[in-house]
């Protein structure tokens, strides 16, 4: 779910969140990066936002693609995906609002700097709210009041999720390919921001980046974290030493890793793959109601699954990818009563588990 904020939040406190796209993966394009402000107040706002975006090539010489984000400047707050298109070096953006939509139009896609341009507000039901002047100033160091945004190639999606999940704001369930920061993230680090007393914008900021990172490196080493899996089979996992440093013999195919007690059990394996009926029936009887089992909740896309429940006095996280070449999967357990030291890893490690489309059993 997509947080939702006020138009009064927008310009003095948040924007608001719009039904997400994909993703922002974008073929090779250019960074566009500006501060937009408006020249006048509408209906009584002042709306002051930066735009992270990316121009890429579109269908026809003369075409390109905005994707990206925008986030609103202390004192406001928020921030959403923005998207348009642009014909030449003239550009047409669009985002969401909780009371209706924005519209920016400026030339953003020509050579120089981008000049001026116009922002239209209107309400859910296409009336107009008012509009104004835009005064648009390229990115070039700190923002005041804000700081640095880290470089575009600073940090990709599958490291800013990982580094999120370690720091306790983990993004949505996924196991895409790597590429550009997408919403997913952004969404995350938006809440690791709020809970952490700094704006909560989504942009990845050089200081934030910092801090997430130092955490993360800090919470492993903590745990003991050991890496696994075998990148040329298409796959990689890893799992907490510290709290499971027993290695127990398995199956063919299967890692086992235990607590001292042998209580919180860690199984990863890698087998032949399943039929698409065949995982279609898997999925079902993971997620059909049997006695005794509690709070359960699940996400499948496609061939990728997670689910979490309890049974029994156990916790039980697992998360499952079916492809062409192999089936892997993940399934960690530990008793109910032994919560409070292994639920940030009813997270961590099913999301850990990554798998590409050349995964294969070896």
């Amino acid at each position: 779910m997509r947080l939702t904020f006020s138009l009064a939040a927008l310009f003095g406190a948040a924007l608001a969140a719009a039904p997400p796209p994909a993703a922002d993966a974008q073929p090779a394009g250019r960074p566009l990066r500006v501060v937009a402000e408006a020249v006048s107040s509408i209906g009584g706002l002042h709306p002051r936002f930066v735009i992270d975006a990316v121009v890429t090539p579109g269908d026809s010489a003369f075409h390109s693609d905005v994707r990206g984000w925008f986030a609103a400047l202390p004192p406001g707050a928020g921030s959403d995906t923005i998207e348009g298109a642009c014909v030449e070096a003239q550009c047409a953006l669009s985002g969401s609002l909780a009371v209706g939509k924005m519209a920016l139009s400026a030339d953003l896609a020509g050579d120089g700097p981008p000049a001026a341009g116009r922002l239209i507000l209107s309400d859910d039901d296409g009336r107009k709210i008012g509009e104004s002047a835009m005064r648009l100033t390229p990115v070039t160091g700190p923002i005041p009041g804000l700081g640095e945004l880290a470089a575009p190639d600073a940090v990709g999606a599958v490291e800013l999720a990982d580094i999120l999940m370690w720091n306790g704001s983990p993004p949505g369930f996924s196991n895409g390919d790597d590429g550009p920061v997408s919403w997913l993230q952004r969404q995350a680090l938006a809440e690791w921001q709020a809970s952490h007393a700094h704006p909560a914008n989504g942009l990845v900021l050089t200081a934030d980046l910092v801090e997430l990172r130092r955490q993360a490196d800090k919470a492993k080493a903590a745990a003991g974290w050991a890496a696994m899996g075998d990148p040329a089979r298409g796959w990689t996992a890893g799992y907490p030493a510290a709290l499971l440093p027993r290695a127990v013999p398995a199956g063919l195919g299967e890692k086992r890793f235990t607590s001292a007690d042998g209580q919180a059990v860690l199984a990863v394996s890698v087998g032949p793959p399943l039929s698409g009926p065949a995982f279609d029936a898997f999925v079902e009887g993971q997620v059909a109601d049997r006695p005794g089992v509690e709070n359960r909740s699940y996400t499948r896309v496609n061939g990728d699954m997670e689910i979490t429940y309890e049974e029994k006095g156990q916790v039980v996280s697992a998360a499952y990818h079916n492809r062409t070449g192999g089936f892997a999967r993940v399934e960690f357990t530990h008793p109910v009563a032994r919560k409070q030291a292994f639920a940030a890893f009813d997270t961590i490690l099913p999301r850990s588990l990554r798998v590409t489309d050349t995964l294969s059993p070896g």
